[in-house]
C-alpha cells in the first residue's frame, strides 16, 4: 500500500527538516581511503550485498573507469545475444511481465552527475569512451563518457551511421568535441549572440552574413552529435533526443528562409532558436521536463476550467445580446431631410464624453445609463473598443468571460455592462467573479501547489536515498575497520597508524582554500601585527566594537540617516536643502569612522571575513565617491537601509529568502526569462510591419501608441505587461491593425503560458525546503546585541528611578552572551555559503547563545506532527481554558469590579447574603440569566441589522423625503434606548471587569456612544455642527457589532487577530521594503510630476507650446483663467506620497497614469514629453518583482500562524459544529445515492433499466451538450432563417427532455422527485414548455427561458464527478464551503460598513475620472457597486482623486439641494485612510479565501467510496450463492456472484480479466472465503490508498465479527492457478510437437490436464 499523503500543514511543518537534508545530502563526500575501501574490500562490499547499490558497484579488485576496447566491445555483444536469446525464452514461457523486466538506474541517467560512491576519475579518462555502469546498459552495446564535473553522456556502440565504430578517430574525435565543455559554452555564446541580433528590429546590412555563420555553426553542432551518436536508428541517437530536433528545425529553418520569402510564418525560424539554449545550460533542460510533467495533474482543472468559462459565456450571451450598442443618438427631425438609418448611423450624432473614444452607452431600464438632454437611447453602430468588447456571440462572450476572469479593466465592462442593462446586473458579475472565476483560480492554485509539492516530495525521497546509501557505506566501512583492528589488536603495525593519518589529514587536504601564495599575501599586507602598542590598540578597539553599546549607537545613526533621507520632499528651502546635505556629510563621516575603527580592530583579513562589513564598506566608497565627483549616486546610498537586516530577524529573512530563492530557483527563473524573451521577439517580428503600416486606425494623430510593438524593447514592455495582468487593451489595438486571429491566439499563449510559470514560480519558492528559515515566535527569537543594550538600558532607568530589578546587573553570564552573540550575527551573513554542519556547530558550541536542548533539536531531524502539537499544547496552556470558558459559564456572575477597585473603594463591596446586598445578587443573577439567553441574544442581533439597515436610506434622497426622515430619526431614537439597556443589563450581570474585558464589549460600548453623542446632538440642535456630523458617520461601524455575535465571522478574526504580531513585523518589514523604492521615486520624480493644464478643453498643453513653469505662469498672468500649473494627485514629491503611490501600483490593477507620468518627466518644473524617459519602466518592473518576493514572505506569515493555530488544537475559518456539519456532509456527499427499488411490472422494470443505465445518462448528457450548442450559436444580427431553424431545434430538444420526464416518472414513480437533479429538469421543462406560450411574458417579469435552459449543463457535473481528479477538485470546494461562508460573510460586513461610511462621507464629491452619474458614494447601492469593482485590484485611483480634491480643483460652498452639507470637495486624510484600511482587509480576506480552499484540496480524497448499504447488498447477495453460511462458495460460482452484484462492487461478465486481477487466496476444492472476495472487490472500487484500511476495519467490524475463517491455509490463488494452467497447455504442446518430431510424424497420446474452472 502507499503511504497516507501528506497534509499541508505536515508538509508545511517538515519544510524545515526536508532544508536540512537538502543541505546535508549536497555535501556528501567519501574520503579517497574510504572510497578504497569500498572499491577493493571485499568485507565491505559483503556488508552491502542488500542494498540498493551494490549492483551498481564493479566487482572487487577491477577498475571502476574501463576504458572500452574491441575485446570489451565484443564482450559486450556477446552478453547481449545471450541476454536477448533467454529473455525471447521467458517471453514465450510467460516467465517475464513487464514489470518484471530490469529497469535503468535513476542515479546513471544521462546528463546527470556520477554517484558519490564511484569517486572521480582520472583525468586522462575524461572525455573518452568508458565501459557501462549502469548494469541495465552492460549488455544494451552502449558506452559512457564522463565531461566536467562527472555529468554521464551515453553513446551506442553501434557503427553511428553504420559507418563509424565506437573506435573510428573522426568519431572519437566528434564525442571528446561534443562534450567538451568549452565546445558547450562556445554554443551557449553562439545562442545568445544570434538572439541580441534577432532583436534588431532595423538589422544592418552585414546581419544576412552573420545569420550565414550562426547557420554554419549549428549545422556543425549537428554533424558532431550525428557523427558521434548516429543518426535515428537506435536509442541514444541524434534523432531520439527531442532536444535535437530544435537543430533539425533551426537548420531547415535557415536554409529555406534563405530562398522563400514566408512572411508572418519565418518567425517559425525565431522560437527554435533560442530554445536551443534550454539544452545547453545544465539543469535547464530537467526543469522543462519537471514542469511539463506537473502539466498532466492541471487536466482535470482545464477541463473544470473551460465547462464553467463556457456556461458563464452562455449566460452573459443570453442576457446581454446586443445591449453594448445601446448609444445616446440625437435624432433629426423629418425635416431636416436626414434619413433616420442615416442618423443612427453616423458617429457625429453620438453623444461622447471628453478623452472618450467610444459613445456613451444608456439603457431604458429604469437603474441604467440616462443619456443627457436631446439625445435618445437606441441601438446604432457598433460596440465598444473597436467593436471586440461585446457578448453578441459565443466567442466574444467567451472573450469578455477570460476578462473578467483575469479581472483585468474589468471594472470597465462592468460600468458599460451596467449602463447598457441596469445595475441590477452587478449580481451576474459578483457571480462570475466570486463564486465562478474564484472557484476555478483557486483550484488551479491548489493544483499547481500539489504538483509543486510533489516534485519537492519526489526529490527529498532521493535525496533521503542518497543519504541512506552514504550511512550504509560509512556503517560497513567502519564496522570492517573494527574487526580488522579486533583481528590484529595484538600486534599493530604503522601501516593502519599511517591509513589512519591519512584519513584525518584528508579533509583538511580537501577543504583547503586558499593557494600558498594567497596566504602569504594575506599574512604580510592583510593581517597588520605591527608592534606590541598596535596588538594593544587593536585589543582595545575590538573590545570598543564589539560591545552592546557600540551597535546600539551605529543603529541609532543608521535610523537618523534614514529619517534625514526620508525628509527630502519637493520643494525644500535653499536652507532646509542645505541643512540635509550636512546631515548627510556628517552621517558619511560617522559610517567612515565605524569602517575603518573596524579594520583596525580586525586587519582588513578579519574585517573582510564577514559579509556585513563587505556590504559597509561598499556604501561607504559609494559615499566617498559622491563626494568627490559632481555626479550624484544619492540613490545607491539608499541601499544603505538593508544594513537594518543585520539586527532585524525579520527583515533579514526577507533578504535572504530573495537572495537564495534566486540561487535555488536560478533554473525556473531562467526559463521564465527565456520565454518572456522569445514571446518578446515573436511579438516585435510578427506585430512590427502591421504597427507601422496600420497605425492610423488606432490613433488619430497617426502615431505609435505607448504600447506597441514596432521595437523590442516595447515588445519586452508589452509582455511583461502582460504578464502583470494588463493584457486586453493591448489586444484590441493588436486585433485592429493586426487581424483578431494571430493576435487572440498570441496573447492568449502568453496569458496562459507565462502565468502557469509564473504562478509555478510562486509557489515553488513558497513551498520547496531549500528556504528553511520557518517564522518563528517572538517570545523565542534570540535577543540579538541591540535588544540587550536596550534591555540594560532600561534597567539602568529603573535602578536610576528607583525601581526594583529582580536580575543581578553583573550577571557572569553577559560577558559570554555578548562574544557568542556577535559571533552569531555576524555569521548569519555567510550562513548561506556555509555547510549546515558549520552552522549548527557554531551556534551549539555557545552555550550561552542557545542552550542544549536546542542543539539536540538539530541532532533530532525527525519530529512527528504530534510533537509538534504538544509542543503547541504546552506552550499555550490557555488553550484549553479558553475552549472550555464557554461551557464552564454557571449563573454566578462575577464580581463587578477589579481588586484595585475594591483596595480604594471599600463601599462597594457589598454583602451579598442578606439585605440589600441579596437583593442586589439575585437582581445581578437574573440579568445575567437574561443576557446569556438566546432569545435575548437573537433580539439583539435583529436590532442591529434593522439599525445598520436603516442607514442604508440616508443617501442624497433622504432630505426630499420628510415622512422617511422622520421614521428614521425615530427608529434610531428606538435603537439607540435598546443598545443602552442591553449595555446596563451587561454591566450588571458580567460587571464591569468582565464587560471591559471583552474587544466585542469596547466596540458596542464605543459605537454605543456615537450614537448617543448624535442623539444628544441632535436634541440639542447642534447636529449641523462639523465635528458632529463626522462623527455621524461612524454610525457605519454598527454593524461590526455583529461579528462577536455570530460564531463563524468571530472565529475568521480570532485567526486575524492571532496573526497580529507577525502581520505587524510583516507591514514593518514591506514598509522599509517600500521606503527604498519611495526614497528612489523622490530622488527620480520628485517635482516632475507637474503639467500645464488646460481646464476649459481638459488637455495638456504639448512641450512645444509651453516649455516649463514659468511659460505656463507667463500664459496665467496674460488672462487665460482656464491655464493652470497643476501637480498629479499620485505623485512622488515626498516620501509619504510615495507610499502612496507605490501602494497604487501595488494594489491596483491599473497604474498607468504614474508610469506615463514617469516616463514623460523631464526636469523639475518642465513641462512633461511625451516617451521621454523610457527607461523609467524598469524602475517599476522592478517594484513589481520586489512585491512579487514581499507578497511571497505575507503568505509564509499567514500559513505559519494557520499552522501554529492547527498545531494548538484552534479553529482555522469553522467552528467545531461547522467542521461537524462539514464532516457529515462529506460522508453523504461520497456516498453513493441509493437507487429507488426496481418496479415489478415488466414495463416498468425495463423503463427503470433504461433510465438508470449510465449509458443513458451519458446519452442524455451529450443531448444537453448538443443543446448548449444551439444556443451558442446565436448571434445579435442573425438571419430570419437561422432564427426559424434555431426554434425549431429549440423545439425538438423541448420534446426529447419531455420525453425523458415522462420516461422518468413512469419508471421511477414517486422515487422521481426524491433527486435533486430530477427536481431541476422538472422546472427546466416546465419554464420551457410555458416559454412556449408566453415567452415575452417571462423575458418581462423573470428571465428568458433559454437562461433557465442553461441550468441544465450542470448535468454535465454530475457526469464529471465520477471522473478521478475532477471529483477531488469538486470535494475539496464544496468541503471548503463553510469555511468560505465564514470569511465571505466577514467581508459583506467589512463591505457593508464601508459602503455606509463612503456615502456618508463622499455622497457630494465632484463627478470625474470614475465616478460619474452611476458609480459614486450617492446611494447605498452605488456606494456599493464601487467598493467591490475596487476589492478586486481594480482601478481604485479613479475613485481616490476625486475623494481628494480640494480647492480651487472643486467647489467648497457650491450648495447641493435638499441638504446642509456645502460643497462637492472631498477629505484627503479620510480618503486615503478610508480606502486604504478597505483595500487591506478585503485583500486579506481574499487570500485567506484562497488558501481555505487550497487546505480543503491538499486533504481532499476522491469521491468515490462505498457505504454501508454496499456492504448490507453484498452480504444480502452472497447468502444467495451460500445459503448454508458456510462462508465459502466455489471458484467457478463467482463469476456469477460478482455480475448478481450492484454498483460499485458489481463487475460484470463480460469482463473477466478483472477477475482474473483480483488473485483471490485458493483454498482447498477450490472455495474462496467471503471476506477475501469483499476485500478484493473493495480495493477494485478504492484502489490501494490509505482510505481502504479505515474501509478494511470498517468491514471487518459490521460484517465479519460472527464470522470465523477456516483453520486452512490456501494452498494457491486464482492468478497462480490461470498461470499454471497456461503453462501445463504450453508443456502439453512441447510434449506433442516434441513427439510428432521424434516420431515422425506419428501421433502420440498425452496426459490430460487436471481440470480447473476457467474464467
Amino acid at each position: 500500500m502507499t503511504s497516507r499523503k501528506m497534509s499541508f500543514f505536515e508538509m508545511w511543518r517538515s519544510k524545515k527538516e526536508r532544508g536540512e537534508l537538502l543541505k546535508r545530502a549536497n555535501q556528501l563526500r567519501l574520503r579517497p581511503p574510504q572510497l578504497r575501501r569500498l572499491l577493493g574490500d571485499s568485507g565491505v562490499r559483503a556488508a552491502l550485498k542488500n542494498t540498493r547499490m551494490a549492483s551498481l558497484l564493479p566487482p572487487v579488485g577491477t577498475e571502476v573507469f574501463r576504458r572500452l576496447t574491441p575485446a570489451s566491445l565484443r564482450k559486450i555483444q556477446q552478453q547481449h545475444e545471450d541476454e536477448e536469446m533467454e529473455l525471447q525464452t521467458r517471453k514465450r514461457s510467460k516467465e517475464v511481465t513487464e514489470n518484471d523486466q530490469p529497469k535503468p538506474a535513476s542515479d546513471l541517467e544521462a546528463g546527470k552527475p556520477l554517484p558519490f560512491f564511484y569517486g572521480n576519475p582520472p583525468p586522462e579518462l575524461q572525455n573518452t569512451p568508458l565501459e557501462e555502469l549502469d548494469p541495465f546498459y552492460q549488455s544494451q552495446k552502449t558506452f559512457i563518457v564522463l565531461s566536467k564535473d562527472n555529468i554521464i553522456h551515453r553513446f551506442d556502440a553501434e557503427r553511428a551511421c553504420y559507418l563509424l565504430s565506437p573506435f573510428n578517430p573522426l568519431r572519437t574525435v566528434a564525442i571528446k568535441i561534443l562534450t567538451h565543455s568549452l565546445f558547450s559554452l562556445f554554443i551557449m555564446v553562439t545562442i545568445m549572440t544570434n538572439c541580441v541580433l534577432m532583436t534588431m528590429c532595423h538589422p544592418p546590412g552585414w546581419s544576412k552574413t552573420v545569420e550565414h555563420i550562426f547557420t554554419a555553426i549549428y549545422t556543425f553542432e549537428a554533424i558532431m552529435k550525428v557523427v558521434s551518436r548516429g543518426f535515428c536508428v537506435n536509442k541514444f541517437t541524434f534523432l531520439r533526443d527531442p532536444w535535437n530536433w530544435l537543430d533539425v528545425m533551426v537548420i531547415i529553418t535557415g536554409l529555406l528562409t534563405e530562398f522563400v520569402d514566408f512572411g508572418k510564418v519565418s518567425v517559425l525560424r525565431t522560437v527554435p532558436r533560442v530554445l536551443k539554449i534550454i539544452p545547453v545550460i545544465p539543469g535547464l533542460r530537467m526543469t522543462v521536463g519537471a514542469l511539463v510533467q506537473s502539466l498532466k495533474g492541471l487536466a482535470s482543472v482545464i477541463v473544470l476550467m473551460v465547462l464553467c468559462l463556457s456556461v458563464l459565456a452562455l449566460i452573459g450571451l443570453q442576457l446581454f445580446m446586443g445591449n453594448l450598442k445601446s448609444k445616446c443618438v440625437i435624432l433629426w427631425p423629418e425635416s431636416t431631410g436626414i434619413h433616420y438609418n442615416e442618423s443612427i448611423n453616423n458617429s457625429i450624432n453620438y453623444y461622447f464624453l471628453p478623452h472618450q473614444y467610444d459613445a456613451l452607452l444608456c439603457g431604458n431600464s429604469s437603474d441604467s445609463g440616462r443619456c443627457p438632454e436631446g439625445f435618445t437611447c437606441l441601438k446604432a453602430g457598433n460596440n465598444p473598443n473597436y467593436g471586440y468588447t461585446n457578448f453578441d456571440s459565443f466567442g466574444w462572450s467567451l472573450l469578455s468571460v477570460v476578462r473578467l476572469m483575469t479581472k483585468d479593466f474589468w471594472e470597465n465592462l462592468v460600468q458599460m455592462t451596467l449602463r447598457a442593462a441596469g445595475k441590477l446586473y452587478m449580481t451576474f458579475f459578483v457571480l462570475v467573479v466570486f463564486p465562478g472565476c474564484f472557484c476555478v483560480l483557486s483550484l488551479t492554485v491548489a493544483v499547481v501547489a500539489m504538483a509543486s509539492s510533489e516534485r519537492d516530495e519526489d526529490a527529498v525521497t532521493k535525496l533521503k536515498q542518497r543519504e541512506e546509501d552514504f550511512g550504509r557505506i560509512l556503517e560497513a566501512i567502519k564496522r570492517r575497520e573494527e574487526e580488522e583492528q579486533a583481528a590484529c589488536r595484538a600486534a599493530l603495525s604503522p601501516e593502519p597508524d599511517g591509513e589512519n593519518t591519512e584519513s584525518m589529514d584528508g579533509p583538511d587536504k580537501d577543504q583547503r582554500s586558499c593557494p600558498p601564495c594567497w596566504s602569504v599575501f594575506a599574512d604580510c599586507l592583510l593581517k597588520w601585527n605591527c608592534c606590541g602598542c598596535w596588538r594593544w590598540l587593536k585589543q582595545g578597539l575590538y573590545i570598543f566594537t564589539t560591545s552592546l553599546f557600540f551597535e546600539l549607537g551605529v543603529v541609532i545613526c543608521l535610523i537618523l540617516n534614514i529619517i534625514f533621507t526620508c525628509m527630502e520632499h519637493f520643494p525644500m528651502t535653499e536652507h532646509f536643502e542645505r541643512m540635509l546635505s550636512e546631515a548627510q556629510l556628517v552621517f558619511t563621516m560617522i559610517f567612515i569612522a565605524e569602517m575603518v575603527l573596524k579594520l583596525v580592530a580586525m586587519d582588513p583579513y578579519g574585517y573582510f571575513q564577514v559579509g556585513w562589513n563587505i556590504f559597509d564598506s561598499i556604501i561607504v566608497a559609494i559615499s566617498l565617491l559622491e563626494l568627490s565627483v559632481v555626479v550624484s549616486l544619492r540613490l545607491f546610498v539608499v541601499m544603505r537601509v538593508f544594513r537594518l537586516a543585520r539586527w532585524w530577524p525579520s527583515f533579514h529573512m526577507l533578504i535572504k529568502v530573495i537572495w537564495t530563492s534566486v540561487r535555488a530557483l536560478r533554473n525556473l527563473c531562467l526559463f521564465l526569462l527565456v520565454m518572456v524573451f522569445i514571446f518578446s521577439l515573436v511579438g516585435m517580428q510578427l506585430f512590427q510591419q502591421d504597427y507601422k503600416e496600420h497605425v492610423c486606425r488606432i490613433a488619430i494623430d497617426c502615431q505609435l501608441p505607448r504600447w506597441h510593438m514596432n521595437d523590442f524593447f516595447h515588445s519586452f514592455l508589452v509582455i511583461i505587461r502582460a504578464l502583470c495582468g494588463e493584457w486586453i487593451d493591448i489586444t484590441w489595438d493588436c486585433m485592429e491593425v493586426s487581424g483578431p486571429t494571430t493576435c487572440l491566439i498570441f496573447f492568449l499563449m502568453v496569458l496562459v503560458i507565462g502565468n502557469l510559470l509564473v504562478l509555478n514560480l510562486f509557489l515553488t519558492l513558497l513551498l520547496s525546503s531549500f528556504t528553511t528559515d520557518c517564522l518563528e515566535d517572538p517570545e523565542e527569537e534570540e535577543k540579538s546585541n541591540l535588544q540587550i543594550a536596550i534591555r540594560q538600558i532600561n534597567r539602568a532607568l529603573g535602578t536610576l528611578l528607583g525601581k526594583n530589578n529582580h536580575v543581578n546587573p553583573s550577571h557572569p553570564e553577559v560577558d559570554t552572551k555578548e562574544v557568542s552573540r556577535k559571533k552569531y550575527l555576524d555569521s548569519t551573513f555567510v550562513a548561506s555559503n556555509q555547510p549546515v554542519s558549520e552552522v549548527k556547530d557554531l551556534i551549539c558550541d555557545h552555550g550561552n547563545l542557545t542552550s542544549d536542548s536546542q542543539c539536540v533539536s538539530y541532532a533530532n531531524e525527525e519530529k512527528t506532527p504530534e510533537d509538534e502539537e504538544e509542543k503547541e499544547k504546552r506552550r499555550h496552556p490557555e488553550i484549553q481554558q479558553h475552549e472550555d470558558s464557554d461551557d464552564q459559564i454557571g449563573d454566578t456572575p462575577e464580581d463587578c469590579c477589579s481588586d484595585k477597585c475594591y483596595h480604594c473603594c471599600p463601599f462597594l463591596d457589598v454583602d451579598t447574603s442578606h439585605g440589600r446586598g441579596r437583593v442586589w445578587s439575585n437582581f445581578r443573577r437574573a440579568c445575567f440569566s437574561i443576557v446569556q439567553h438566546k432569545c435575548f441574544k437573537g433580539i439583539i442581533i435583529s436590532i442591529i441589522l434593522l439599525s445598520s439597515a436603516a442607514l442604508v436610506f440616508e443617501d442624497i434622497h433622504l432630505q426630499h423625503r420628510q415622512v422617511l426622515n422622520m421614521v428614521l430619526e425615530r427608529a434610531d431614537q428606538v435603537f439607540t434606548c435598546f443598545f443602552l439597556i442591553e449595555m446596563i443589563l451587561k454591566w450588571i450581570a458580567f460587571g464591569l471587569k468582565k464587560y471591559f474585558s471583552d474587544a466585542g464589549s469596547w466596540v458596542d460600548f464605543l459605537i454605543l456612544q456615537v450614537y448617543l453623542v448624535s442623539l444628544a446632538a441632535d436634541t440639542f440642535g447642534f447636529s449641523e455642527v462639523g465635528a458632529f456630523q463626522s462623527l455621524r458617520t461612524f454610525r457605519a461601524l454598527g454593524l461590526l457589532r455583529v461579528i462577536s455575535r455570530i460564531p463563524g465571522p468571530k472565529v475568521v478574526v480570532q485567526a486575524l487577530v492571532r496573526t497580529g504580531p507577525s502581520m505587524f513585523n510583516f507591514l514593518l518589514v514591506s514598509l522599509v521594503l517600500w521606503m527604498v523604492f519611495s526614497i528612489v521615486g523622490v530622488n527620480l520624480f520628485a517635482g516632475k510630476f507637474q503639467y500645464c493644464f488646460n481646464e476649459t478643453s481638459e488637455e495638456i498643453f504639448l512641450s512645444e507650446d509651453v516649455n516649463n513653469q514659468s511659460d505656463c505662469l507667463f500664459l496665467m498672468f496674460e488672462n487665460f483663467t482656464e491655464v493652470r500649473w497643476k501637480n498629479a494627485e499620485l505623485n512622488y514629491d515626498n516620501v509619504l506620497n510615495g507610499f502612496l503611490t507605490l501602494l497604487h501600483l501595488g494594489a491596483s490593477s491599473d497604474c498607468s497614469d504614474v508610469m506615463y507620468s514617469a516616463v514623460d518627466t523631464t526636469w523639475v518644473d518642465s513641462q512633461p514629453v511625451y516617451d521621454s524617459n523610457m527607461y523609467m519602466y524598469l524602475y517599476f518592473i522592478c517594484f513589481t518583482i520586489c512585491n512579487f518576493f514581499t507578497f511571497n514572505y505575507f503568505i509564509r506569515v499567514i500559513i505559519d500562524n494557520l499552522q501554529r493555530d492547527k498545531s494548538a488544537v484552534k479553529p482555522i475559518f469553522m467552528t467545531k459544529e461547522q467542521q461537524e456539519h462539514g464532516r457529515t456532509f462529506t460522508t453523504r456527499l461520497m456516498k453513493p445515492q441509493k437507487l429507488a427499488p426496481r418496479p415489478q411490472n415488466c414495463f416498468q422494470a425495463q423503463l427503470f433499466d433504461l433510465v438508470t443505465n449510465r449509458g443513458f445518462r451519458v446519452v442524455m448528457a451529450v443531448v444537453i451538450c448538443l443543446n448548449m450548442v444551439t444556443m451558442m450559436v446565436e448571434t445579435d444580427q442573425q438571419s430570419q432563417e437561422t432564427d426559424t431553424i434555431l426554434y425549431m431545434l429549440h423545439f425538438v430538444f423541448i420534446v426529447i427532455f419531455f420525453t425523458e420526464f415522462i420516461l422518468k416518472i413512469i419508471a421511477l414513480r414517486k422515487h422521481y422527485f426524491t433527486d435533486g437533479w430530477n427536481i431541476l429538469d422538472f422546472v427546466v421543462i416546465s419554464v420551457s414548455i410555458i416559454g412556449l406560450f408566453f415567452q415575452d411574458l417571462l423575458e418581462k417579469y423573470f428571465c428568458s427561458p433559454s437562461l433557465v435552459i442553461v441550468l441544465r449543463v450542470v448535468h454535465i457535473f454530475r457526469i464529471f464527478y465520477s471522473v478521478r481528479g475532477i471529483g477531488k477538485l469538486l470535494n475539496a470546494f464544496m468541503m471548503s464551503l463553510p469555511a468560505l461562508f465564514n470569511i465571505v460573510l466577514l467581508l459583506f460586513i467589512i463591505h457593508f460598513t464601508s459602503s455606509i461610511f463612503g456615502m456618508l462621507n463622499f455622497a457630494y464629491v465632484k463627478r470625474e475620472y470614475m465616478i460619474d452619474d452611476m458609480f459614486n458614494f450617492e446611494t447605498f447601492g452605488s456606494s456599493m457597486i464601487c467598493l467591490l469593482m475596487m476589492s478586486t485590484s481594480a482601478s481604485w485611483g479613479g475613485l481616490l482623486s476625486p475623494m481628494m480634491k480640494s480647492s480651487p480643483d472643486c467647489e467648497p460652498d457650491m450648495e447641493n439641494p435638499g441638504s446642509v452639507i456645502r460643497g462637492n470637495c472631498g477629505s484627503p486624510a479620510v480618503a486615503i485612510v478610508f480606502l486604504v484600511t478597505h483595500i487591506c482587509l478585503t485583500f486579506l480576506l481574499v487570500v485567506h479565501l484562497y488558501i481555505a480552499v487550497i487546505l480543503e484540496t491538499f486533504k481532499s480524497e476522491d469521491a468515490e467510496t462505498l457505504s454501508d448499504d454496499d456492504f448490507q447488498m453484498f452480504y444480502k447477495t452472497w447468502k444467495k450463492f451460500d445459503p448454508e453460511a458456510s462462508q465459502f462458495i466455489q471458484y467457478s460460482e463467482l463469476s456469477d456472484f460478482c455480475d448478481a452484484l450492484q454498483d460499485p462492487l458489481r463487475i460484470p461478465k463480460s469482463t473477466p480479466i478483472k477477475l482474473t486481477h483480483m488473485d483471490l487466496p485458493l483454498l482447498p476444492e477450490e472455495k474462496i472465503h467471503c471476506s477475501d472476495v469483499l476485500h478484493a472487490l473493495s480495493t477494485q472500487v478504492l484502489g490501494d490508498s490509505g482510505k481502504m484500511n479505515a474501509f478494511k476495519a470498517k468491514m471487518e467490524e459490521k460484517f465479519m465479527a460472527n464470522l470465523s475463517k477456516m483453520s486452512c491455509e490456501p494452498i494457491s490463488s486464482t492468478l497462480q492457478g490461470k498461470q499454471e494452467d497456461r503453462e501445463h497447455v504450453l508443456q502439453q504442446r512441447d510434449d506433442k510437437e516434441t513427439a510428432v518430431e521424434s516420431e515422425g510424424g506419428g501421433g502420440g497420446g498425452g496426459v490430460s490436464a487436471p481440470h480447473c474452472s476457467s474464467l
